[in-house]
């Protein structure tokens, strides 16, 4: 539970909030003694004291004093749509997104993406920054990098219109044959906690991506944060048997 960087009582009323509006702790449910929280957290009564005071102040539990304390008859759940699959699959099913960029500059590359893109040191490359929103809703926070041939031949102004890679492949005629992602969970930093409208240590699922040619050459690298309360990640498997193996292979999802 001990992120760094972020106060234990954030942390603590974060998980219990989430308790609440997921409906894990219903209305007019009784939360634990602050004793119990303690232990459960491995924090003094104080820490615990100052969370609830948060999540008093929110409207979310009332403490009564010789009873307890409760969750209110009307405590506020997320009620907002979700989505699944890839910023393709979004665009289908939403109908309409919008980009926010913060930053469109060329910039000497970083180590780490110097790799991800093979590229040379010295080597320049563009690096995109926007919020992308669903329904006047951010839901993502991406950054985009592109060796600097590619980079060069956008406009800020183009991403306005349709996704980056769709751009590639539609307006400049590249051909994406192929990807490496990784996929995992984190917590929202004080960064980007306020860009995604979301509090600090609230949870997002972290998609990293890096897109190849027909000919394996890397025409960008994207990380994306997405709000665990807008979009999830949904993939239908197909079992397959080898005679070296038994296993699940992802198939698309009819």
């Amino acid at each position: 539970m001990r992120q760094k960087a972020i106060p234990l009582y954030y942390q603590i009323e974060t998980i219990l909030r989430g308790r609440i509006l997921s409906g894990e702790l219903p209305s007019g449910a009784s939360l634990p003694t602050e004793e119990t929280l303690g232990r459960e957290f491995n924090v003094s009564r104080i820490t615990v004291r100052r969370s609830l005071s948060e999540l008093e102040n929110d409207g979310l539990i009332v403490r009564q004093r010789g009873r307890g304390t409760f969750v209110t008859d009307k405590p506020h759940p997320a009620t907002s749509s979700r989505f699944s699959g890839s910023m393709e699959d979004l665009i289908n099913m939403s109908g309409h997104t919008e980009a926010k960029v913060l930053a469109f500059e060329m910039i000497d590359a970083p180590d780490q993406i110097r790799a991800k893109l093979n590229l040379e040191e010295g080597d320049r490359i563009l690096r995109i920054e926007k919020i992308r929103s669903v329904e006047d809703e951010p839901f993502s926070y991406v950054i985009n990098y592109l060796p600097e041939k590619i980079g060069a031949r956008l406009s800020a102004a183009d991403l306005n219109q349709k996704p980056l890679l769709m751009i590639l492949e539609d307006e400049l005629g590249f051909n994406a044959d192929g990807a490496i992602q990784t996929i995992e969970a984190v917590v929202a930093e004080p960064e980007s906690a306020p860009l995604l409208g979301i509090r600090v240590g609230d949870p997002l699922l972290k998609v990293e991506r890096t897109v190849f040619d027909a000919e394996d050459h890397p025409l960008e690298y994207v990380s994306v944060l997405y709000r665990a309360d807008k979009y999830y990640f949904n993939v239908r498997l197909k079992r397959e048997r080898s005679d070296d193996s038994i296993g699940w292979a992802p198939t698309k999802i009819k």
